[in-house]
């Protein structure tokens, strides 16, 4: 058993070390007649036409060198840190701004329902659309809504969520661009 295990290695050896000085440092170069070029490192391997014609080459033989270890240019991985927490940061800025989006949303479409049911309660209620003569002046007025100073503020406030909410956008689409 031994001795068949010994026996395998060997001729292993042997084949790889066969192979690795195989090469002859020779390589023979012919045309034929249609004009391809043909390469070989076997000289039986030419067709006895172009033996005459066939050229010799001379091929230093190389040593086997390991890969080479490239080292990276200085401050490379520096920058490259640097870009990926550029990325990082403003996909945070770009989530936080997302959220502040969703709420502002939430808020104006809660503003505008209000204003919307006043408006509704107010029509309903058509003693605050109708004007009427002042005995004082003599001209048609308009009376003025109890839910006056509710409908104004409410105004102000979807005025200001759609400006902050113009401004979020775009500096949102920056980002993404960016990104």
């Amino acid at each position: 058993m031994f001795f068949n295990i010994v026996l395998g290695w060997i001729i292993l050896i042997l084949i790889f070390f066969h192979t690795l000085f195989s090469f002859s440092g020779e390589i023979y170069r012919w045309t034929d007649e249609r004009g391809t070029i043909h390469f070989t490192d076997d000289p039986s391997k030419i067709p006895e036409q172009f033996l005459d014609h066939t050229e010799r080459i001379e091929v230093p033989k190389e040593i086997f060198k390991g890969p080479e270890v490239t080292s990276e240019p200085e401050g490379r991985s520096d920058r490259v840190k640097e870009y990926l927490n550029d990325i990082e940061k403003k996909i945070e800025v770009k989530r936080r701004m997302e959220k502040r989006i969703s709420e502002l949303e939430e808020e104006l479409r809660v503003s505008e329902e209000g204003l919307k049911r006043i408006e509704e309660y107010e029509k309903e209620n058509d003693f605050f659309y109708l004007p009427y003569k002042d005995p004082k002046t003599g001209k048609w007025v308009p009376v003025a809504s109890p839910y006056y100073e509710e409908k104004r503020r409410l105004r102000r406030k979807i005025e200001s969520i759609q400006t902050e909410l113009r401004s979020l956008q775009e500096k949102l689409s920056d980002i993404i661009r960016s990104l």
